[in-house]
């Protein structure tokens, strides 16, 4: 029996059973072999026990002939199988705003977590910042989980049923939990209740019913809605009877002054995120809320969402006429654009919205982070300013209207709490939309980076590197359960965008509810169907490869200290880091690496062969070389992940030291250095014949376990 590699915490851990293993084992793979249906792919694969195992994987490619002797490790396999998901968008030729790709491919699963035992269709999130717990909604049922630093986290659970007798059938029955949001010393809990909206309040474990409040929550969790909190007054865009035919409207139904808004100024709106802007006098505070809508252009080449912004005055006191009295009569929408002409990818479906505040308090400055998709769910990110909004609400003419604008103009909010006069809201309330649209941020007005995947929620974390430097890290989840980390780094008008990794944040896969950031702590909650994780941001044990690999990463929480790939807050002293892609490496103690140690392999004559050497650093040319022949060469963009020299058939001047270099700038690291020898071919042969089949089902249920670093489109 040959060697078994052992796997450390920074590779895959795949949950796979192979008889007579033992808990932990690893493995190195030593052939790969075509299967019989497409797309199929067994991997044989020399572990620790006493017969090697076919394991069913993914589509290789085109590569469906018989592999033996590939020599890859585990880790290789992963990148190797995962490269075939990850194709290069390779940006036009002197594009001027090309996103760049990534560093890391990676598999690591520290974070914390907790299953909640039956399955939670449906979950909402409340957490304190600061705080080591978070409280989750599930079906008559919150939880609070609490993930105490070094210690085992805990789960306590408070019961809150229905208080319906009889229902027509199980799930009307049900108290799915839709609103979690702290009301003084207590927890405000709001929910279905069985089809009759009903909160309740939480305070020190004990759960008092506060009865049916209209607008809290919905009456079926799957319903689109939205309740915003500030102070005493509360906004929502829920329905207050279950069948009364009116389309969603936005609500004040809580304050001096209840209000809604008109039924024709948007058209099947599906609500994204609100908020709350106090600007510079407290009568022109605004509330924003971002939607999409049917587009009312029916023209069939045209999309059939598009999606805007809204405006109101906070200070809103309604009108002078009995039509709009009880209504919003501040109330104005622009598009938003986020498109690349250079691509001409135009992106209309917004799916979430995160405001990231400005560090100095200025309101202007606020960064509003929008992730969009497209008909075939692709995904664009494109990032605006509250200014920018302001100054488009503000000076735009509306949309149909070509007469002069009353005074005071549509939209603008009135000081002493006047009330809007007659003739300018009808004006507004018959052009409710601006002409002007809203693009996004910097001087081409493109995404920040588009992608193939479909992104589906985003959080944005500030941090401040070593050396002062401000990085804004995006937390992006995808419809496959995982969450992509992208950092930007620039200024307003020169963003540059790189990838670090993606992460699985659950042991069982699961596509993601609900994600929460406390960006004090540095934690993300996410929670599934399934469980509950805590996911610190600073995964800097996972990057290897000594000083070199770790700076090579990028990853602006992490440096090298003592040895050791380290976050930045947790070191005891001064970090090396340098994550801008300017040579890194002369920053390490020792500016020349240590040659990569030698790995021999025994082949037999004419039998084809894989060296794979993983691409640690997108900014580097990854070279394999023959003795002083270079055999193989990837440029930086490189589709794989990897880079691999294939040997179709393995002659007598093949055999010897292969080397594969990366090359960046003045700098060149020896990355991995094999030696292939001669052997008859029985041993591989032997090991074929005695391989046992795993099912294909069991390989998939290996796949949510890896985190790889991922390539923007």
């Amino acid at each position: 029996m040959g060697q078994g590699l052992v796997l450390g915490p920074s590779w895959c851990h795949l949950p796979i059973h192979i008889p007579g293993a033992q808990p932990g084992a690893g493995g190195r793979v030593l052939g790969v072999k075509g299967g019989n249906a497409p797309g199929l792919l067994f991997v044989l694969l020399q572990s620790e026990v006493s017969s090697p195992c076919l394991l069913p994987s993914l589509d290789p490619g085109s590569h469906s002939q018989d592999l033996k002797g590939t020599g890859l490790t585990l880790a290789d396999l992963c990148r190797t199988i995962l490269a075939q998901q990850l194709p290069v968008r390779h940006p036009a030729a002197g594009s001027p705003h090309p996103p760049s790709v990534l560093s890391e491919i990676l598999c690591h699963a520290r974070q914390d977590h907790i299953d909640f035992g039956p399955a939670e269709p449906h979950t909402v999130l409340f957490h304190e910042p600061g705080s080591s717990s978070v409280w989750v909604g599930g079906r008559s049922k919150l939880y609070l989980f609490d993930f105490p630093k070094g210690k085992n986290a805990s789960v306590h659970m408070v019961n809150i049923n229905s208080t319906k007798g009889s229902c027509r059938d199980k799930r009307d029955c049900e108290n799915y939990i839709t609103l979690l949001e702290k009301q003084g010393e207590g927890l405000l809990v709001c929910g279905t209740n069985a089809r009759r909206p009903s909160c309740w309040i939480l305070v020190n474990d004990t759960v008092m019913l506060l009865g049916e409040r209209k607008g809290y929550a919905p009456f079926s969790p799957d319903e689109n809605s939205l309740v915003l909190f500030d102070g005493d007054e509360v906004y929502s865009t829920i329905r207050k009877q279950e069948y009364n035919g009116k389309i969603p409207r936005f609500r004040r139904i809580k304050g001096e002054i209840e209000l809604y808004t008109s039924d024709t100024v948007m058209q099947n709106p599906q609500f994204i995120k609100a908020t709350i802007v106090h600007q510079d006098h407290a009568y022109d505070d605004k509330i924003y809320y971002f939607f999409r809508e049917d587009n009312p252009d029916k023209n069939p080449e045209a999309p059939l969402n598009v999606s805007r912004v809204a405006q109101l005055c906070k200070g809103d006191q309604g009108g002078e006429s009995s039509l709009s009295v009880s209504k919003w009569n501040t109330f104005l929408k622009a598009m938003l654009v986020c498109s690349d002409a250079a691509t001409n990818k135009n992106f209309n479906r917004l799916q979430d919205v995160f405001l990231l505040p400005d560090p100095n308090g200025q309101w202007r400055d606020t960064r509003v982070y929008g992730v969009f998709s497209n008909p075939w769910n692709y995904s664009a990110v494109c990032v605006y300013s509250l200014g920018d909004i302001d100054k488009v609400f503000r000076t735009s003419s509306l949309k149909g209207y070509h007469a002069g604008l009353p005074n005071p103009r549509p939209g603008k909010c009135l000081p002493d709490r006047q009330p809007i006069p007659t003739e300018t809201f009808q004006v507004a309330d018959s052009h409710p939309e601006v002409v002007q649209r809203v693009e996004p941020m910097g001087p081409l007005k493109t995404p920040l980076f588009h992608s193939k995947y479909h992104y589906q929620k985003v959080v944005v974390h500030r941090m401040h590197a070593s050396n002062g430097e401000t990085f804004h890290v995006l937390y992006l989840t995808t419809d496959k359960g995982t969450i992509h980390k992208v950092v930007e780094s620039g200024d307003r008008e020169h963003s540059l965008v790189f990838n670090i990794l993606e992460i699985q944040p659950f042991h069982r896969a699961a596509a993601i509810q609900a994600m929460l950031l406390d960006a004090d702590r540095r934690k993300l909650y996410v929670s599934s169907q399934w469980e509950v994780s805590q996911v610190p941001l600073d995964l800097c044990e996972v990057y290897n490869g000594g000083c070199h690999g770790c700076l090579m990463a990028r990853d602006p929480y992490c440096g090298w200290y003592q040895d050791r790939c380290v976050s930045i807050y947790s070191s005891q002293g001064p970090v090396l880091q340098s994550i801008n892609p300017t040579e890194p490496h002369r920053e390490c103690p020792n500016p020349k690496p240590e040659e990569a140690p030698l790995q021999k392999v025994s082949l037999a004559q004419n039998s084809r062969y894989y060296l794979s050497c993983p691409m640690e650093s997108r900014h580097a040319t990854y070279s394999w070389r023959h003795e002083k022949n270079v055999e193989q060469s990837c440029e930086p963009g490189h589709q794989s992940p990897n880079c691999i020299l294939f040997i179709e058939n393995l002659t007598d001047l093949q055999y010897g030291h292969y080397y594969c270099e990366a090359q960046e700038g003045s700098y060149l690291r020896e990355a991995q250095h094999w030696e292939l020898l001669r052997e008859d071919g029985a041993m591989a042969s032997h090991l074929l014949g005695h391989a046992c089949t795993l099912a294909a089902s069991l390989w998939l249920g290996v796949m949510p376990t890896l985190a790889f670093g991922l390539l923007v489109h």
